[in-house]
C-alpha cells in the first residue's frame, strides 16, 4: 500500500509541473500541507499547497490555485519547512488561510504565522505574527503581531506603524517582516 506522503508527493508533482513556475524537479520533495476553500467566491473550491522542494530544504514554497486561473500564485521560501522537529502547516480561517511554522532549539520555542486573505484579484499577506519564549525563562521572548491592512502592529504591547499596506503574496519575503517583529 502506498504511503500518504508518497501519494501527496506524486499528486503535487503532477499538479505543479504544468504551472511553469518554481515547479519541483526533485521527486523527493514533499507536500507539507494542503487546504481547500472557495477564496474567490465562485462556488468552486480553490487550494493552497505548501511544498518542500527537496528533503532537508529549510524553506517551503506556497502555491495557491484559484479556480478560473491557469497559473498559480507562487511564493518561494514563504515558511520554515522544518525546524526543531516540526513541519510547517496551513490552517483555514474565514478570510483566507494562515501559513504557520515553529519549533524549538536551544531551549527557545517559537511560532511564526502569515495570514493570507483574498483582495484585489489575488492573495495578500494581511498579517504576520511571531511568538517566542524559553522554557526555563518564559519572560525571555516576545510576542509581535502586524496587521498590514490596518497599517499597525504591536510588540509586547508597544504599538508601531506599518507603511505600504498588505503586500501581494507573490511579493512576500522575510525582509518584509516589520523590524520590531524580527527575532533578535
Amino acid at each position: 500500500m502506498l504511503s500518504r506522503a508518497l501519494v501527496f508527493s506524486v499528486f503535487a508533482s503532477l499538479a505543479l509541473a504544468g504551472s511553469g513556475q518554481l515547479a519541483p524537479t526533485d521527486v523527493l520533495g514533499s507536500v507539507l500541507d494542503v487546504v481547500r476553500a472557495d477564496w474567490n467566491n465562485d462556488g468552486v473550491l480553490d487550494r493552497a499547497v505548501l511544498w518542500q522542494p527537496q528533503a532537508g530544504e529549510d524553506l517551503a514554497n506556497l502555491y495557491v490555485f484559484l479556480s478560473g486561473r491557469d497559473e498559480p500564485f507562487v511564493a518561494a521560501g514563504v515558511a520554515w519547512s522544518q525546524f526543531g522537529g516540526q513541519e510547517a502547516w496551513l490552517e483555514t480561517d474565514p478570510r483566507g488561510f494562515s501559513v504557520l511554522s515553529g519549533g524549538t532549539a536551544g531551549g527557545l520555542s517559537w511560532q511564526e504565522g502569515l495570514a493570507i486573505a483574498f483582495a484585489e484579484g489575488g492573495p495578500r499577506v494581511v498579517g504576520y505574527s511571531y511568538h517566542s519564549y524559553k522554557a526555563n525563562d518564559p519572560e525571555d521572548g516576545f510576542v509581535c503581531t502586524a496587521d498590514f491592512a490596518a497599517g499597525k502592529g504591536s510588540r509586547n504591547g508597544a504599538a508601531f506603524a506599518i507603511a505600504g499596506g498588505a503586500p501581494q503574496l507573490t511579493d512576500w519575503s522575510f525582509e518584509r517582516i516589520p523590524v520590531p517583529c524580527r527575532a533578535h
